[in-house]
């Protein structure tokens, strides 16, 4: 994949190669210094693990999840893709205008008939009257980093952002507060040899409506209450920038079942993935109820050697209690042998 932009000169119309990313450059023919209007920066976030390390975190989730279950996976290597995101950041500030409904609230006294036939009682009930309305107006100054996907992450079994989604991977430090982030420019001659840069498939344009929508979705809680409500604002301080960022895709196999995981190159957290039934839990609950009938078979003994069951409340108490206690039985194991037949999902 090329980072060079191919223009042509205005002055002597010779070819020009520009870095995407630069916002400067000068005509190698004419000597011509020339401003890019309209360029959006490009960034890389260089991945702060390697691949041995995302195989680490992935095995001690696993070992998390279920005890002694890595030794049973064959992992794939895993590669690194360089993801491209728009962020998109603009400070907006504005005014909310409308007219606030006024109510008066007088207390009415009603007579209420007793049905036991005695006197009758009052019930007094507070009504809400309205007698005219306020004019208002709020105030709204918020700043807004908007992240959008640059292309269909689906592929790789997470989510995209764009207007109805900005926590879809909340994992990821991107898409946290804003932060300084150790951004470098862009520059394909400076990739490791194993990293896939992911190409944008989604245009600036159409980031841009995308963080509109949500900005707008946002905005639209403003002056809550508020009848014959308008609202004026004024959009300031744009900033559009492209950002490749770093995510490790782990796939392995289990049973003759394939899983991936995906995993943040910068923070090393685990953002999304499936993992295999956790047979521990099916074992734990095993164990419980093996207890509690282990428990109980001395007690069963002992009325029965004493003589008590020949009593009848004694006997049917223990029916009922056995009876109760191989229904809670059937249950629990039901409900333990299902989630341990499910697949977990991060």
């Amino acid at each position: 994949m090329s980072d060079l932009l191919t223009l042509s000169c205005p002055s002597c119309a010779g070819l020009l190669e520009v870095s995407e990313g630069n916002t400067n450059t000068v005509c190698l023919n004419c000597d011509t210094p020339l401003l890019l209007e309209g360029v959006v920066n490009r960034y890389i976030l260089e991945s702060e693990i390697t691949s041995t390390d995302a195989i680490r975190i992935v095995r001690r989730k696993l070992e998390e999840m279920s005890s002694g279950v890595f030794s049973g996976c064959r992992v794939r290597k895993p590669f690194l893709s360089y993801v491209p995101f728009w962020i998109l950041s603009c400070r907006v500030d504005g005014y909310v205008f409308g007219v606030k409904p006024v109510y008066k609230e007088r207390k009415v006294i009603s007579a209420a008939d007793n049905e036991g036939g005695g006197p009758q009682t009052n019930l007094v009930r507070t009504i809400k009257q309205r007698k005219g309305i306020r004019a208002e107006e709020h105030q709204i100054s918020n700043g807004f980093k908007v992240v959008v996907s640059a292309a269909h992450l689906e592929p790789l079994g997470i989510p995209s952002l764009g207007a109805s989604s900005q926590m879809g991977l909340s994992g990821m430090v991107l898409v946290g507060k804003e932060s300084r982030l150790p951004l470098k420019i862009f520059d394909s001659k400076t990739l490791p040899r194993e990293a896939h840069v992911v190409d944008p498939a989604v245009s600036i344009n159409q980031a841009k409506e995308e963080s509109e929508k949500y900005i707008q979705r946002i905005l639209a809680g403003s002056g809550v209450g508020l009848e014959q409500r308008s609202m004026y604002l004024a959009v300031t301080g744009t900033r559009e920038k492209l950002v490749h960022y770093p995510l490790w895709v782990v796939e392995y196999m289990l049973n003759e079942k394939a899983y991936r995981i995906v995993v943040d190159g910068f923070s090393g957290k685990i953002l999304k993935g499936v993992f295999p039934p956790d047979s521990d839990h099916w074992k734990k609950v095993c164990q419980v109820l093996g207890s509690v009938w282990a428990g109980l078979v001395p007690i069963l003994i002992l009325l029965l050697f004493s003589g008590l069951l020949q009593a009848g409340p004694v006997l049917m108490f223990v029916i009922l209690s056995i009876y109760g206690l191989g229904a809670v039985s059937a249950r629990f194991l039901k409900m333990a042998k299902k989630n341990a037949g499910m697949d977990s999902l991060i």
